[in-house]
């Protein structure tokens, strides 16, 4: 399981600094991470409201639906890694869940809008309020 939530993880920030980067907003900058060299530390900022509903979620409906393949991983050492194969497939799995709508927009939008809402409050046009999903 580690594997597979590090990997979504990893997409998540991937995804998140994509939408990031189309803002003024610096990706040093930082509210809960330490910010570090050569680090987009507002991206894993930014990702943290995310990642139940990107990462946990989508690892949850692959178990739920018995989706997973033992061909998906690898134990070498007593580490367990996801093959190629293994990654292809949860990528398009997260390709089509950040593809999702919630409240009329996809969650790749919605973490754009993430960024949008951080932008308004550093210029002081808008109160920061966090993404929250109602269950």
């Amino acid at each position: 399981m580690n594997c597979l939530i590090s990997f979504l993880n990893q997409l998540v920030y991937t995804v998140t600094r994509h939408e990031t980067f189309k803002t003024h907003l610096d990706e040093s900058l930082s509210f809960l991470h330490a910010p570090s060299s050569g680090r987009s530390s507002l991206s894993l900022d930014l990702s943290e409201p995310f990642k139940p509903i990107l990462s946990d979620g989508l690892i949850f409906k692959l178990v739920r639906k018995n989706m997973l393949d033992d061909s998906w991983f690898d134990q070498k050492e007593g580490v367990c890694l996801l093959t190629e194969t293994g990654r292809r497939n949860v990528a398009e799995q997260f390709a089509t869940r950040l593809e999702e709508q919630y409240q009329e927009h996809s969650f790749r939008e919605w973490l754009y809008q993430e960024a949008l809402k951080i932008e308004r409050h550093l210029l002081k046009v808008a109160e920061y309020q966090s993404f929250k999903r109602k269950i």
